[in-house]
């Protein structure tokens, strides 16, 4: 017996979002892989503010459902005040989502058409408990951030990472631990999505933290188990092996005693999600940190 999968709209029906539609321009299209394409938005209509880690309900021609794909761009580059104001998205080849399969046509039969958007999601940041957070007695110099992706997981907290890193002043103190799990098609870690993009902000020191990268699949083969890479200027650890609740203790907890001023996202498949999730937040046989801190996004 088949399954009908749910769509976009279905599985964020509870989820906040915009009513107004968008129109933009299909300007730019590139290849990250052989699985993900990076796409540009130019606006046609606006202006149109989001939040980082948000996504757009994307209509493409000739389909009458939107597709759901996160904005990678932080909100400047949609700023009116630019020349050209722009949303970023990446988007990984799924031939039996309609929205996701136009998109990976040929770049001659896309370039040029109007897309329409519109903006929804509450995986955000800064999130609603940050104003809390802050006001808790942390100061500056403890608070710390650890962001979790599991592949295209990494798409919303892209645009959470570009944003932090063009506020240097405004969230001086921050720390960012990023953990990236990704599963690779070839020996290349060049391939992997952002990694580039990543280890220019914090190698060029527009964040403040560390890279940890978990790679998995055959062509990781030749990678060593555990070992250091320097990576545009940026030192990153890479582990041949899935990503686990252990790596994110010692960001989360010291001498066994959950760090009050660490706030977690994590964006993945469902059952990576749900089960860090579960893990950080349990008083049992986890790290119990307060669920407000643990924010979470699944994507299918």
């Amino acid at each position: 017996m088949s399954t009908k999968k749910t769509s976009h709209l279905e599985r964020t029906a509870a989820e906040p979002r915009e009513k107004e539609l968008y129109e933009t321009r299909l300007a730019r299209v590139d290849q990250v892989n052989e699985r993900v394409r990076l796409f540009r938005l130019e606006l046609l209509s606006g202006p149109i503010s989001f939040l980082p880690g948000q996504w757009l309900d994307t209509f493409v021609p000739g389909t009458p459902k939107a597709g759901g794909f996160t904005i990678t761009s932080p909100p400047s580059a949609a700023s009116a005040a630019r020349q050209h104001p722009y949303l970023e998205l990446a988007v990984q080849e799924s031939p039996d989502n309609a929205p996701a399969a136009w998109l990976w046509r040929p770049r001659d039969e896309i370039l040029g058409a109007t897309v329409k958007v519109r903006v929804g999601g509450s995986f955000v940041f800064p999130p609603p408990a940050w104003a809390s957070w802050e006001e808790g007695g942390r100061t500056r110099s403890r608070r710390k951030l650890v962001l979790v992706a599991g592949g295209v997981g990494v798409n919303p907290l892209m645009s959470m990472l570009s944003h932090i890193g063009e506020r240097t002043e405004e969230l001086r103190g921050l720390e960012v631990e990023m953990a990236y799990g990704s599963r690779m098609s070839s020996g290349d870690l060049g391939e992997i999505v952002f990694l580039d993009r990543i280890t220019r902000l914090f190698g060029e020191g527009k964040i403040r933290g560390s890279v940890s990268l978990f790679v998995t699949g055959t062509s990781a083969d030749g990678i060593p188990e555990t070992g250091r890479r320097h990576i545009n200027g940026a030192e990153v650890e890479v582990h041949r092996r899935r990503l686990t609740i252990e790596d994110l203790r010692p960001w989360v907890a010291i001498d066994g005693e959950t760090v009050e001023s660490t706030m977690v996202f994590l964006c993945g498949p469902p059952t990576m999600t749900d089960e860090l999730a579960a893990r950080l937040t349990s008083k049992d046989d986890g790290l119990g940190m307060d669920p407000e801190h643990v924010l979470t996004e699944k994507w299918w």
